[in-house]
């Protein structure tokens, strides 16, 4: 007598399951087409991922390509490529944990004393955008509070003089004085 077939199970199911399980804000809706099963995985009706049979493509701000090809994971694991998605989905501001549920945390964005505001060009009112209503008082000096519901097209850093939004890219460097002999 021979052991029943386990089925095997696409990549996509495998990826999406394990995203929506560590991702507890997200809703994961299954689609049939004519070249199998579609995932998708939303946030307040927003539309983040889509999982399908030829990879993951991205509709949030994201530091790599907007899609991650299946072809691709055969030498990382789908273990990986699931811990890359989520990790992206926490540089976005969603709250996301890891397997051992612990909170994934944004990557720290270093600001120097010499940068200044490309709008009222001036320094030392430059913070870090933190996706929330509220910050505790030992934060604020590094941390903005900007509500969700807010739009920043995917913008890290706030001015709290003028209001300015946007990249540390677009920081303009102040030059020091040079130095006397």
């Amino acid at each position: 007598m021979s052991e029943p077939e386990i089925p095997q199970v696409a990549p996509q199911e495998s990826v999406a399951v394990a995203i929506n399980t560590r991702f507890p804000a997200s809703t994961l809706q299954i689609h049939e087409s004519k070249t199998g099963q579609i995932f998708e995985i939303y946030s307040v009706g927003r539309l983040l991922l889509v999982l399908d049979h030829k990879g993951v493509r991205y509709f949030i701000p994201s530091r790599r390509k907007r899609n991650i090809k299946w072809d691709k994971t055969t030498t990382i694991g789908l273990d990986r490529v699931t811990d890359s998605v989520l990790r992206d989905l926490a540089e976005a501001d969603y709250e996301v944990f890891t397997s051992s549920n612990r909170q994934i945390l944004k990557r720290p964005i270093h600001i120097s004393r010499y940068m200044r505001c490309p709008e009222c060009k001036e320094s030392g009112n430059i913070r870090i955008i933190f996706r929330g209503d509220s910050l505790s008082g030992e934060n604020s000096e590094i941390y903005t509070a900007v509500p969700r519901s807010e739009e920043l097209n995917g913008a890290k850093i706030k001015c709290t003089l003028c209001g300015w939004v946007g990249f540390r890219g677009q920081l303009l460097k102040k030059s020091r004085a040079p130095r006397t002999s």
